[in-house]
C-alpha cells in the first residue's frame, strides 16, 4: 500500500507518517503536489504510484472539493480531522468521494484497522501490510455482474459499452444519464459513480483501471474490461433494464 499524505505543512503530519512507517507503509506527505492539484495539474507520473490519499486537517473544504472533483474516483480518500462530523455532514461529504474519517489523535490500532477494511472492502487483493497478493485471474469471459448495480451505475456503464472506441466527456455523461450537465451535483454524482463502479468491477476481479480516464478527454472502458466480460445484445438489453 502506498499512501499520499496531501497537506500545506508537512512538519504537522510527521506524527501520523511515523504511525504509517510503523505498519510498513510507504508515504509521501506533499505540499506541491497538493498545490498542483488545485491548479488542475494532476502529475500523473507520481499520483499513479499512490492508492490511498490522506487529506490533512491543514486543507480546507473548499480545497477538499477540487481534490475530490479531480481525483476523487480514482482513490480511496481518507480526511484526517479533530472531531468526527455531524451525520448530515458525512452523508454530504461520503457522496462526494470521501471514503474514511482519521481523528488527529487516532491510535496506531484504529489507523491500522481503517486502512485495511477499506482497501479490502474496495479491491480484490489480500492485504498484509507491506505486501500485495492479486487473486487468482478469470481465464474465461463471464457475466457482468449486473445485480451488484444501481441504476445510475449501470446507466454509466452502458454508456461506456456504447462508446466504447473513444473517451466521453463528464458533460455528455451526464446529459446520457440525467438530460443535462449544467448542475454541479451531477457533476459531483458522476465521479461517485464512476469510483464505486471501478470498485464493483474490481471486487469481481477486474483490475482497478477497468475504467480509464482520459486527463482532459473523458472517461473509456479499458479493453481488459471486453476480455473479462461477455458484452452482447442481450447484455445490453439486461444492463438498460436491470433485468
Amino acid at each position: 500500500m502506498q499512501v499520499l499524505i496531501l497537506t500545506h505543512n508537512i512538519l504537522v503530519e510527521r506524527p501520523l507518517v511515523e504511525k504509517l512507517q510503523r505498519l510498513n507503509i510507504e508515504v509521501l506527505s506533499s505540499e506541491k503536489i497538493l498545490t498542483m492539484l488545485q491548479a488542475k495539474q494532476v502529475p500523473l507520473e507520481v499520483m499513479s504510484f499512490f492508492n490511498v490519499l490522506i487529506a490533512s486537517e491543514t486543507i480546507s473544504d473548499q480545497e477538499l472539493t477540487v481534490i475530490l472533483e479531480e481525483v476523487g474516483e480514482k482513490f480511496t480518500i481518507l480526511r484526517q480531522t479533530d472531531q468526527m462530523p455531524s451525520k448530515e455532514e458525512k452523508t454530504e461529504w461520503e457522496a462526494r468521494g470521501v471514503d474514511e474519517w482519521l481523528l488527529e489523535e487516532e491510535s496506531l490500532s484504529g489507523l491500522r484497522e481503517k486502512l485495511a477494511e477499506r482497501t479490502l472492502r474496495e479491491s480484490g487483493y489480500s492485504i498484509s501490510f507491506g505486501m500485495t497478493q492479486k487473486v487468482e485471474n478469470v481465464q474465461e469471459k463471464r457475466p457482468i455482474p449486473l445485480w451488484n448495480l444501481t441504476r445510475s451505475e449501470r446507466e454509466m456503464l452502458s454508456t461506456l459499452i456504447s462508446t466504447k472506441d473513444a473517451p466521453i466527456s463528464r458533460n455528455d455523461l451526464a446529459i446520457k444519464i440525467w438530460g443535462d450537465s449544467d448542475s454541479a451535483s451531477h457533476m459531483t454524482r458522476l465521479s461517485t459513480i464512476i469510483k464505486h463502479l471501478r470498485n464493483k468491477l474490481k471486487i469481481d476481479g477486474v483490475e482497478y483501471d477497468v475504467i480509464r480516464t482520459n486527463w482532459g478527454e473523458g472517461y473509456q472502458l479499458s479493453k481488459v474490461f471486453f476480455d473479462h466480460y461477455v458484452v452482447d445484445d442481450r447484455i445490453m438489453e439486461e444492463i438498460k433494464t436491470g433485468n
